[in-house]
């Protein structure tokens, strides 16, 4: 899926994408997940459980793949690996303390739904930033030094962003 998006679409839009397909399996597991015939093998709310489940991973990988491929190009040669270095472990530190965030979620509002609401809450806001970010890596060639970095259009025509010299 992330080769074949890549193909068509910019990095940005890649993970925007990826992001709102997240955004819908969350909510699709929480839907299906706390009905009460999410057990019934012939309703509905079986299937949004399993898509919810099975699309999370698919789209997180998307996401990831994405991301990592962005972080890597970014960055001038001058500080290449001490960018992709810091945005893995960023990530991982994230990883590591999701468990933890959904513990504490859970218990200070009594419900496991709340961790995911909480989750496509902060993929909303995440892909609203990506339409922010003032790069595009996609089809360019590697810079060298930080001089070399081009601002890319914005995804969003209505969005300026000002230039300061």
């Amino acid at each position: 899926i992330t080769y074949a998006c890549d193909r068509f679409m910019g990095r940005r839009p890649t993970i925007i994408l990826g992001q709102v397909c997240l955004i819908t399996c969350v909510l699709a597991f929480v839907h299906g997940g706390s009905s009460n015939n999410s057990e019934n093998e012939d309703g509905l709310e079986y299937y949004m459980v399993h898509y919810g489940y099975a699309g999370y991973k698919c789209f997180a990988s998307v996401v990831f793949i994405t991301s990592f491929q962005y972080s890597g190009e970014l960055y001038p040669i001058s500080c290449r690996v001490a960018g992709s270095g810091l945005s893995i472990g960023m990530g991982r530190l994230g990883a590591v303390l999701s468990s933890l965030t959904y513990e504490w979620v859970k218990q200070a509002f009594g419900t496991w739904t709340m961790f995911f609401y909480l989750l496509a809450s902060l993929l909303s806001l995440d892909a609203i930033l990506v339409t922010l970010l003032p790069f595009e890596t996609r089809g360019r060639p590697l810079s060298e030094f930080v001089d070399d970095s081009r601002e890319a259009d914005p995804l969003c025509p209505c969005v300026e962003r000002t230039k300061h010299n």
